[in-house]
């Protein structure tokens, strides 16, 4: 079986998650109610109903996103494309290939794993993580510079390619702590 990870391509745009999107929305229709019936006054006692109705419903809707976010991954803006394979004389980020004598350096971060819990403590944001916002930055000696982001799950990910990164370290292309933390 040939080592490799997912590269991921993000997306230079704003989402916002739907189900975020049905709780402001909620929220935002039970002050509405609260609003028109000053506008109203003749249908106050139908849009004070309507409004109780929809702030309870805005309360439980809220609840349940709340305790569902422990449970879901983080929404990935973007989409895997190609494959990054790092060898021990070459490093092939989907279609661009760098050998380890063109590489001024390498960085890379590989925090982040499918499903791990990702720190987040605010009620709207989603507590595991999408796996996707590791990267590998590779600089070349005639100064340009490229950032690949990639996918890393408990079973792919870049220890994998802790043989091959040691060459890259005793080259001097990779930093000590780097490596280090890479294999921990």
């Amino acid at each position: 079986m040939e080592k490799k990870l997912q590269i991921y391509n993000p997306k230079n745009s704003f989402e916002i998650d739907k189900s975020l999107l049905t709780a402001l929305i909620l929220w935002l229709l039970s002050f509405l109610f609260n609003f028109a019936k000053s506008i109203f006054p003749r249908y106050e006692e139908v849009l004070s109903s309507l409004g109780v109705f929809v702030v309870i419903i805005a309360v439980v809707y809220s609840l349940y996103f709340i305790i569902s976010n422990f449970f879901k991954c983080e929404t990935a803006n973007g989409e895997l494309s190609g494959y990054l394979v790092i060898d021990s004389e070459k490093i092939i980020c989907d279609l661009d290939v760098y050998t380890i004598y063109e590489i001024e350096k390498i960085q890379i971060l590989s925090d982040y794993f499918l499903g791990k819990f990702n720190g987040n403590i605010r009620a709207w944001e989603r507590k595991k993580s999408n796996g996707v916002k590791n990267y590998i930055e590779i600089y070349k000696k005639n100064g340009e510079y490229k950032k690949y982001f990639f996918l890393q799950t408990k079973t792919e990910n870049i220890q994998m390619f802790s043989d091959e990164l040691r060459t890259y370290y005793r080259f001097g292309k990779l930093g000590e702590q780097n490596y280090k933390n890479i294999l921990e």
